[in-house]
């Protein structure tokens, strides 16, 4: 039987791959993989095939399938552009930031007017720490769209977790114009009250919107000092969980729930203008000097709670010790979440007893620890920490010392003012962080503990395991005298 001559070979392949790109194009997944690898069986080595394979497995987030083809894919055609950005996608889907960086820049290099290419190599940049090549990377898209909304909220979490605040909070408000995380607020599900707010004297009041999650809310809740301090009448309206703990804390401001808020129409004029809670950071938090102005603490607990919880963990004379280490956040959460036998180290620390401040469901955790090694991470009878935030503040504020990963627990103790070990990933996926300072000038009783190396949690829980046992050596020595 005669066998096909190349150059048929090569006119089947293209038949089949008009007619996988068309399934692909389709969202038909299955169909145009089975034509791509009909296509390899071919021309084993045809790179059109071997990429789109990739792009494939990239879709079905198979991310190491899909450095493996579109590799292969780029040695036999190392100038086109498409391979190198795709490969740039799936190496940094991965985690292999710095092989991901280089594919970008290659793409760049070969396709210089190729924006979405130029985009990611910014925003790799900026995931490894490298804040000022991402904003060059940032400035050489403006130069084609000045006006670009998604390129100036990235350039605004470059500035500012570089500690540039005061062009960084101007940039910031790009992000109410993209679809983004930090977009993403209850303040979308209101209608619009009033004209937003630039600063000036009003003559009614001003209406200030919730916006991100609970942990951002307590950040930028700091800023209603200052906005006190002005005389502006306002109403606030928070996420509902944090209504008493806030009310207690501000008692000059009214509170209004997002259920109230919802009932309201717009018809009635009843404020002057309206602000998002983040976008007071444009007036309140522009430089080094207002950093310095924040109070600590600036949120206040239940003190009959706190006087009870104190007397009900303290029996023995051990220190307590809160303990966190899940963050929920369905973009960065993996990233910044520890399983709790990965605290190992510290829990086997003597003279401590460990209260859970972890929001859901921790009972199998807990007593997995306990079997292993015989610690008992106290659970509040009767606390739910994720919805019950004033209670949980008055628990945080009864232990004596903190430790958690970035999540709302963070913003919760250090607002409260307690001693507050923050355990951060290598990549700090909040800008408020800023980058290598063992201090925040938000928080003054935090202590921020870094990965050295992405994914390992080592050494900031040895730090911290060590920055504990020193500071209950302190506290002891200091209580003797």
């Amino acid at each position: 039987m005669k066998r096909p001559s190349a150059s048929q070979n090569a006119s089947g392949a293209r038949a089949l791959f008009s007619q996988g790109l068309e399934f692909h194009q389709e969202g038909k997944l299955p169909e145009a993989r089975a034509l791509y690898r009909q296509i390899l069986k071919l021309i084993p080595d045809q790179p059109d095939a071997l990429h789109m394979l990739g792009v494939i497995e990239f879709q079905e987030k198979n991310f190491g399938e899909a450095i493996s083809f579109i590799s292969q894919a780029k040695k036999l055609r190392p100038n086109n552009h498409l391979i190198h950005f795709n490969l740039g996608n799936a190496l940094r889907a991965a985690g292999s930031l710095e092989e991901a960086g280089d594919a970008f820049g290659n793409a760049v290099a070969l396709s210089p007017d190729n924006q979405e290419a130029l985009k990611n190599l910014g925003n790799t940049y900026k995931e490894r720490n490298m804040m000022a090549e991402a904003i060059r990377c940032y400035d050489q898209l403006l130069e084609a769209n000045p006006h670009h909304a998604f390129t100036l909220y990235n350039k605004s979490i470059a500035l500012l977790t570089l500690g540039k605040l005061d062009e960084g909070w101007d940039l910031y408000e790009q992000r109410l114009l993209c679809d983004t995380s930090d977009a993403k607020d209850l303040a979308h599900t209101f209608h619009r009250f009033a004209p937003e707010w630039d600063g000036s004297p009003l003559d009614k009041p001003l209406l200030i919107l919730p916006e991100q999650g609970l942990g951002d809310q307590i950040f930028y809740g700091a800023m209603l000092t200052d906005l006190q301090a002005t005389g502006v009448e306002s109403f606030v309206c928070l996420d509902e969980r944090l209504q008493s703990l806030f009310s207690r804390s501000f008692p000059g401001l009214d509170f209004i729930l997002p259920t109230e808020l919802k009932s309201l129409e717009p018809a009635q004029q009843l404020f002057g203008a309206q602000i998002q809670i983040a976008s007071l950071g444009q007036f309140f938090r522009r430089s080094a000097s207002d950093l310095s102005r924040i109070p600590s603490p600036y949120l206040v607990a239940n003190n009959e709670l706190v006087a009870r919880l104190r007397q009900q963990y303290r029996q023995d004379g051990s220190f307590i010790c809160g303990l966190s280490w899940r963050s929920a956040n369905p973009e960065t959460g993996s990233a910044k979440s520890i399983k709790l036998d990965g605290l190992h180290p510290l829990l086997k620390l003597a003279g401590t007893k460990f209260i859970n401040l972890q929001y859901g469901d921790t009972t199998e955790e807990r007593r997995h620890i306990r079997e292993q090694i015989g610690v008992d991470v106290a659970q509040v009878d009767g606390l739910d920490n994720q919805n019950d935030i004033d209670e949980l503040a008055a628990l945080i504020t009864a232990c004596d010392i903190v430790i958690t990963v970035s999540n709302s627990t963070a913003h919760l103790a250090a607002a409260l003012g307690k001693p507050t070990l923050v355990l951060l990933p290598h990549h700090t996926p909040l800008w408020y962080w800023h980058l290598d300072s063992k201090t925040s000038p938000w928080y003054p009783t935090v202590t921020l503990l870094r990965q050295d190396i992405a994914g390992d949690w080592a050494k900031p829980i040895n730090d911290a395991a060590n920055w504990l046992t020193s500071w209950e050596e302190a506290n002891t020595k200091s209580n003797d005298h």
